[in-house]
């Protein structure tokens, strides 16, 4: 599912990741990418950064977004919800590790 990234280091607008497309970037604290791949739906992955409470570290949101079409839609979206659950959460884990 990789595919070329325009540069390794900078996000734009419109740049692909993976099977996902920037839709939406504020360096430092917003990222918004909208899927690529075929589903019964469109979807985001949103992550937003605030700084922590007590100004040591920062807090990483992470919103998975779908909006079915139709009845299979709404299957696709609550039959994977659990594996969507541990996906995103073990992203997530996995940014929180490589920023630290």
């Amino acid at each position: 599912m990789r595919r070329g990234r325009r540069d390794p280091e900078h996000l734009e607008p419109g740049d692909v990741v993976d099977c996902w497309r920037v839709e939406l970037i504020e360096p430092p604290q917003r990222l918004r990418l909208a899927a690529e791949m075929r589903l019964p739906g469109r979807a985001w992955l949103e992550f937003e950064v605030t700084p922590a409470e007590g100004g040591q570290g920062s807090v990483i949101r992470q919103t998975a977004t779908f909006d079915p079409v139709g009845l299979a839609g709404l299957a696709y979206w609550y039959a994977l919800y659990p594996v969507h659950e541990l996906v995103f959460r073990g992203m997530l884990r996995g940014i929180a590790r490589n920023a630290s």
